[in-house]
């Protein structure tokens, strides 16, 4: 409070013979006015702090249930509402039922310009929800959002994965800087909704570069905590979003065709051997890269049973090592009985991947059903990894792989990722 401000009030209070008046006072009415005049600046700035006259730093716009009124149709808001035409992309990811998991799913709504990525993630919980882009082995390398809203409190942070298996850390801790330009969220009835905006490419070091029109490989999950360092705890899975294509908002259900659920039945036998014959190689290997594997692969089978259930479908029964269909029952016997030794054994499991990543694109291509995209994205993002991983083992130990289905543009694509 400057000394002139201070006159002025002295002299509203006393007049101009206020000195005097002041002077005649007794020692506890001079001691009431002086705490008073002491007190008199903080009572002002909180009254302007109140008023919004003064600028406030805030987590991000934050849609109460007031405020749910959708914006203008082709304008992005971040209040937690999406509207008509504020997003031009649109995919369900389904997060399986099991291990441990009740399963969910995350809705992704997205739009892209020159220069930003404008997304809105929507799962039920009252927790947090969380994306991450490009994911390199594993988890790691993820390029995270993840956001929670509280009554009026949202929070949404820019993160980045820093191992195989976690754990995410805010990049402003790895002497990165926080690239989420704008967000805010909305929880309501147990479902909530974050939105965010970004720069197709920050320029930090963990951020990956996004590039509008083409397939962005994903890992997605959900939990019931609030707080942003706790586990995902209801659903978790890999996804493929594809840019390119234009597709607003959720679809009904078509029913399958017979080539696809004959096309189905043959990705969840390919699963399950992929997941025999890895746990057989461990037992004779003890290489942990198939243990680790084999447990993806449950996910994998997973995702496909919550797949089959939703449509009504039955799940073909199981035994290990034993195939309905006749030419994956002889290449889990051949690479079985072939695999002498860790470096051949690596090259055997390479060699499923590389088909099971041909299969899933094959079942992909051509496919309308929202729900067939998501499992199937998910599944190729993974075996992708999985790919990427069993060549890099192979070539720590000597050993060399060469595409037998892809072509090598493609295999190089996915191994020097």
């Amino acid at each position: 409070m400057s000394s002139h401000l201070s006159r002025n009030i002295f002299k509203h209070y006393f007049g101009d013979s206020g000195k005097d008046r002041y002077l005649d006072m007794g020692y506890r009415d001079k001691l009431w006015w002086v705490s008073y005049l002491r007190l008199l600046p903080i009572i002002l700035l909180t009254a302007l702090l109140l008023s919004g006259c003064v600028e406030r730093e805030v987590a991000g716009p934050v849609a109460v249930e007031e405020a749910g009124v959708p914006a203008e149709p082709g304008l992005w808001n971040p209040d937690g509402v999406i509207a008509e035409g504020e997003y031009s992309g649109y995919a369900l990811l389904i997060g399986p039922e099991g291990l441990g998991y009740p399963g969910g799913d995350l809705e992704v709504f997205w739009r892209t310009d020159d220069e930003h990525l404008y997304m809105a993630l929507r799962g039920e919980t009252t927790g947090w929800l969380a994306i991450g882009f490009y994911p390199r082995e594993w988890k790691k390398g993820g390029d995270v959002v993840i956001g929670r809203v509280n009554g009026r409190d949202a929070v949404v942070e820019d993160q980045y994965i820093i191992d195989f298996f976690g754990p995410h850390i805010p990049d402003v801790e790895l002497s990165g800087t926080d690239d989420i330009l704008e967000f805010g969220g909305l929880e309501k009835g147990g479902v909530t909704v974050i939105e965010f905006r970004r720069r197709l490419d920050t320029g930090d070091e963990f951020d990956r570069a996004i590039t509008p029109g083409e397939d962005l490989p994903i890992i997605w999950s959900i939990s019931r905590s609030e707080d942003l360092k706790q586990i995902h705890d209801v659903a978790r899975a890999e996804g493929m979003l594809r840019l390119g294509e234009e597709t607003a908002g959720p679809s009904a259900t078509a029913p399958l065709s017979a080539a696809q659920l004959q096309g189905m039945a043959f990705i969840l036998e390919e699963e399950r051997m992929a997941r025999d014959l890895y746990l057989e190689l461990y037992k004779t290997t003890r290489l942990p890269i198939f243990l680790d594997v084999a447990r993806s692969e449950e996910t994998h089978i997973a995702s496909i049973l919550t797949l089959m259930k939703r449509r009504g479908l039955s799940a073909p029964p199981e035994a290990p090592g034993v195939y309905a269909d006749e030419t994956l029952q002889k290449i889990y016997e051949d690479l079985l009985s072939g695999a002498d030794g860790p470096v051949v054994a690596l090259g055997a499991a390479a060699q499923v991947e590389e088909a099971s990543v041909h299969d899933l694109r094959k079942e992909i291509e051509g496919a309308l059903e929202p729900d067939l995209i998501s499992v199937y994205g998910g599944l190729m993002v993974g075996s992708e990894k999985h790919l990427r991983t069993f060549v890099r083992a192979l070539e720590e130990r000597g050993g060399e792989y060469n595409p037998m289905i892809l072509s090598q543009e493609e295999f190089d694509r996915i191994v020097r990722y």
